[in-house]
């Protein structure tokens, strides 16, 4: 990666604290704060391992808006650390790192009227490692490895619900959560968001957020649900600002500001999942983004259940991606780009033939003619790894993993997962005669939830360490040329959480 900001005198580092903070941070942050604190706990490992939500509380009380409150604080601290080294004069080298402690402040009331509730939360991060020289972790305040506060989720609920259907109507800067996995299986961590729009949470210190207009709910005793929207504006994971969701996305790169120009007015999207049994499940989501990009996707999972905990599980997936308007996201700097389609198809196999062992794999085949892109989410490709998350035009991409469930052995919640991935005739979008190299990844994951009856619980660790190999061909804009490229990523993470419920 090529460092394209140029190195900014150091200053002060300190910790961003606006007036609607230092006001809720004064009033001791209890009702400033999240509906989706809840949501924003998901899980990304294995069936059973959760980050636990609020469960709303039963109450027949008088009075629901204050007696049905809910507020706490998650806990997160995180370490991050990319380094790429290449073996030829030129080739671009970096050093990403960072460490950080805080998480947010979260809280919902009740309904009032049965009606409405309204919530909210506060994210923020004290720097712990935060080395000026490597910045562009997902961690600290980019370019000065600050901390930093937000008011980054702030909404009004309105819901309804009876026996056999509930929708909800969420107005304003909230997190957009459209998981829905199947039961009794493991939950692979690559369709972490299950959409084209949500949380990108990889367990830095804080997800995305957005300023939007959505609409969730289920029908059908609950075995079909919809999501849709409108969202104008987003909160990059390490951001303080809500950007346009062309400047929200490049906020993430080593782009200044001032390179930040694009202008777009928003996204509109729909998604719908259905089980038609315990064991199928049929997804099919549209998001179109103005000046950007369109995205279609579509999805198919089904298990073959041998017993209570041993399976086979086959899934299917087709995306469709096309340029929209100026197509901005293929331009540099905020100009118009050339226009694009592409598509890409895989599948994913996953068994469970002993309790404490989880083989799967996936593989893929992408166009010719453009990249996937995913800016607002992890996405749901089967193709995302630790380091490697889109795949590029013409690729051709096989995954194998296998995880190793300790619960079998009395060591409950404690889970080892190995993968390793070959990326291959990989090209610069639409252009066969400008190649990418080879793209070859080995990671590891190790990962404890803490007893639930203990003095920790809830609190979940992981460690990671994934290794990158790039060999091979490869087109350096920059120089106008191709380039031989033999170069080394190395990533190693570390993220504690625990949520500590106030009331």
């Amino acid at each position: 990666m090529r460092r394209m900001l140029e190195r900014q005198p150091p200053r002060m580092r300190c910790l961003h604290l606006d007036r609607t903070s230092v006001f809720l941070t004064g009033l001791g942050v209890v009702l400033c704060l999240s509906s989706n604190a809840a949501s924003a706990l998901q899980p990304t490992e294995p069936e059973g391992i959760e980050e636990p939500a609020l469960a709303e509380p039963l109450t027949t009380a008088d009075r629901p808006f204050w007696d049905d409150a809910s507020a706490g604080y998650f806990f997160r601290s995180a370490y991050f650390r990319r380094s790429s080294h290449g073996d030829e004069p030129g080739l671009p080298e970096f050093n990403q790192r960072g460490a950080g402690v805080g998480g947010w402040l979260y809280g919902t009331t009740g309904k009032l009227a049965n009606l409405l509730s309204v919530g909210g939360s506060l994210y923020f991060t004290v720097p712990l490692d935060a080395p000026e020289e490597h910045p562009y972790n997902f961690i600290l305040r980019d370019p000065y490895q600050d901390g930093y506060s937000v008011l980054a989720e702030a909404y009004a609920k309105l819901s309804y619900e009876d026996d056999s259907q509930e929708h909800a109507l969420v107005i304003g800067r909230q997190s957009i959560n459209n998981q829905w996995f199947m039961t009794d299986v493991y939950r692979f961590f690559n369709k972490l968001d299950q959409s084209m729009i949500g949380r990108r949470d990889i367990r830095g210190m804080h997800p995305i957020t957005y300023e939007a207009v959505t609409l969730n709910g289920r029908l059908l005793d609950g075995n079909l649900r919809y999501h849709a929207g409108y969202v104008t504006d987003m909160k990059q994971v390490n951001d303080i600002e809500f950007r346009n969701l062309y400047q929200a996305v490049y906020q993430l790169l080593t782009w200044p500001d001032a390179a930040k120009q694009g202008e777009t007015d928003g996204m509109a999207y729909v998604q719908v999942n259905w089980k038609p049994g315990p064991d199928t499940m049929l997804s099919a989501s549209y998001h179109m983004v103005d000046d950007l990009l369109n995205m279609g996707y579509l999805d198919l999972d089904h298990v073959f259940r041998f017993d209570d905990r041993r399976y086979f599980r086959v899934g299917t997936q087709w995306m469709h991606q096309n340029s929209n308007g100026d197509s901005l996201v293929s331009g540099i700097n905020g100009q118009p780009g050339r226009g694009f389609s592409t598509n890409y198809g895989g599948i994913y196999l996953e068994g469970r033939p002993f309790p404490w062992w989880i083989p799967y794999g996936m593989a893929g085949i992408t166009s010719e003619r453009a990249q996937i892109r995913s800016p607002y989410s992890i996405g749901p490709s089967y193709l995302v790894q630790r380091v490697g998350e889109n795949s590029a035009a013409g690729e051709h991409t096989w995954i194998l993993g296998t995880v190793i469930d300790f619960s079998s052995w009395g060591l409950k919640d404690l889970s080892f997962d190995i993968t390793y991935g070959e990326r291959s005739n990989r090209n610069v979008d639409g252009s066969p005669n400008l190649p990418l190299a080879d793209w070859n990844e080995a990671a590891a994951d190790l990962i404890y939830i803490f007893p639930q009856d203990g003095p920790f619980k809830n609190l979940r660790v992981r460690a990671r360490y994934a290794q990158v190999w790039q060999k091979g061909d490869q087109w350096v804009a920059s120089e106008g040329a191709i380039r031989s490229l033999n170069a080394m990523t190395e990533d190693i993470r570390f993220d504690i959480g625990l949520n500590i419920p106030f009331f």
